[in-house]
């Protein structure tokens, strides 16, 4: 039982963004959208300007409570709450055993940046991890995926009652199908000096009445525990309270920050870029939380409805609501960046692809509550290569990009790359035969009848699919000869793309840290380049 060598750490910009993400970090002038980009000191500069004009320390301690500091993090964040300092922030829905690999990539992101900034603006700057706990979506929190020994894909899923409300992940319990599930999740980890670790941690932490967040912000502590960070919990009462002024803001002009929203949306796709979340007319950006689960409150005529229950509000019932039982409210995906900020001095926001292309739609909802969007970043790609991985790239003269593929297409190519010099030159000289042979052949009928060219060009075609296909067989019978060749392109395109997807957004990090231990989480963060380097200048985004 012993530990084997770290991974070697691929990281560098996404590479799964869309158009959208791929111009920003191009540097392409989006000023439309966002209020900097993240090359750009003086992004982080004007907004860090503009935290320190609106949030004094009485409106930094309305949360305080609700903030834990992890780590060494307790000094910077008792100075960030007496007013002299600011957060980069990031956040994410809980998952089983943490999620995937993306989740604490995001956290090491937002720390390497905070220790940049801090440097940068010489202030202190901490990195605050929000735990969405509002967010009910059940069966996108209910699985996690790791490799089993011999490089499958097992995805492993806690199963509950088809008929249960849609509660908030943070009221939502786990129910006696966990147990199973960590008893798979057992099965698939290595055995190391660290795994027994792993197990202890998750044997404590999901349990049936243990709820969805609970059992994730464990995991976020086991994972990133000694790191400089801070976490907060979006559910926290005190966060409730201190975001009610918001949604209130927002309930009694709904109809007007919907058409903002719309028009920003219109201004996107107008751009060329599509948009990330689709806006409907009548959609408020306000939940409404009840027994029944959590519900989105939609527009009418007369007030209110709830969109699932059809339950009827009347708009001064709704802001009675909000000021006296704040806790039966939450926001949704796009007005949950602006609640961030007003709660918390955040001059930067570390996201996934998606949440940095709705950032764009958000602008002008952000400036109806007179706030500066945050500066987005864009969090790193990382790919971890394993070292039986590396060998068979290398074996192959591949990299680890090139593993992408649908495997079968993947196989032949590299099949193709190691035929036999005289297969490929007799195949090439079957394809110039047909092409030269009909085409002179089609030129000498010219005279005889102009009408022969067609079933003459028709042969050839014909002649080349069998010349394909008989290359196709030949590829198949040497698949069969490479069958441990074969084996070893699987294993390897499984660990780096499984399923087709990019590993960080699939694979689990216990299964790593039960391998490699806690110094991976080191080694990952240290990889990670958050400098801002001077490339584009913009201040936006542009509301009427």
């Amino acid at each position: 039982m012993t530990a084997a060598a770290g991974p070697h750490i691929l990281a560098g910009p996404l590479s799964d963004g869309g158009a959208l993400i791929r111009d920003y970090a191009a540097a392409h002038d989006l000023s439309p959208f966002y209020t900097g980009h993240p090359g750009d000191l003086g992004a982080y500069v004007r907004k860090a300007d503009e935290v320190a004009g609106r949030m004094d320390p009485a409106t930094r301690a309305r949360v305080a409570s609700a903030i834990q500091p992890l780590g060494d993090a307790a000094d910077r964040l008792q100075r960030i709450i007496a007013g002299d300092g600011f957060f980069v922030t990031t956040g994410q829905q809980p998952a089983l055993f943490g999620g995937p690999l993306y989740t604490p990539y995001k956290i090491l992101a937002a720390i390497r940046l905070a220790d940049v900034l801090e440097r940068q603006l010489a202030r202190p700057v901490l990195a605050l991890f929000w735990i969405g706990s509002d967010d009910h979506d059940w069966n996108e929190a209910n699985h996690a995926t790791l490799l089993d020994a011999h490089a499958y894909t097992r995805r492993i899923t806690v199963h509950a009652d088809g008929a249960a409300p849609a509660l908030p992940l943070g009221d939502r319990v786990w129910g006696p199908d966990v147990g199973r599930a960590v008893g798979e999740l057992f099965e698939l980890l290595p055995d190391t000096p660290y795994s027994a670790g792993i197990r202890e941690h998750v044997r404590t932490a999901y349990t049936p009445d243990a709820t969805v967040a609970s059992s994730f912000t464990a995991t976020i502590r086991h994972l990133l525990g000694n790191r400089r960070l801070a976490i907060v919990d979006s559910g926290d009462r005190a966060v409730r309270r201190a975001a009610a002024p918001v949604l209130r803001r927002e309930a009694e002009s709904a109809a007007d920050n919907i058409a903002r929203v719309a028009r920003q949306t219109a201004r996107l796709i107008a751009a060329g870029y599509r948009a990330p979340v689709t806006v409907a007319p009548d959609a408020s950006n306000i939940m409404l939380h009840d027994g029944q689960g959590r519900d989105r409150l939609m527009l009418t005529p007369g007030g209110w409805t709830t969109r699932r229950q059809r339950r009827v509000v009347a708009t001064t019932e709704l802001l009675h609501m909000i000021g006296a039982e704040p806790d039966r409210f939450s926001p949704n995906v796009l007005l949950r960046p602006v609640v961030e900020s007003a709660l918390f001095p955040t001059i930067a926001y570390v996201a996934g692809p998606g949440e940095a292309s709705y950032f764009a739609q958000i602008g002008c909802l952000f400036a109806a509550h007179g706030i500066l969007p945050p500066v987005v970043v864009p969090r790193p790609g990382v790919t971890l290569v394993e070292s039986k991985t590396a060998a068979i790239l290398e074996r192959l003269g591949m990299q680890a990009s090139d593993v992408q593929l649908p495997f079968d297409e993947l196989a032949s190519r590299v099949i193709r790359r190691g035929l036999p010099a005289d297969i490929e030159a007799s195949l090439a000289a079957i394809r110039e035969s047909l092409h030269g042979g009909y085409a002179r052949l089609a030129d000498a009928t010219e005279a005889v009848d102009p009408t022969l060219r067609g079933p003459l060009l028709a042969a050839r075609d014909a002649g080349l699919m069998r010349a394909n296909r008989t290359e196709r067989k030949i590829i198949t019978h040497m698949r069969r000869r490479e069958e441990v060749l074969m084996e070893q392109l699987r294993r390897a395109a499984a660990n780096l793309y499984p399923g087709g997807k990019s590993q960080e957004r699939v694979l689990n990090m216990l299964y790593y840290t039960s391998r490699y231990g806690p110094d991976l989480i080191d080694a990952i963060g240290a990889a990670l380049d958050m400098e801002p380097r001077f490339v584009a200048s913009w201040a936006g985004p542009l509301c009427e």
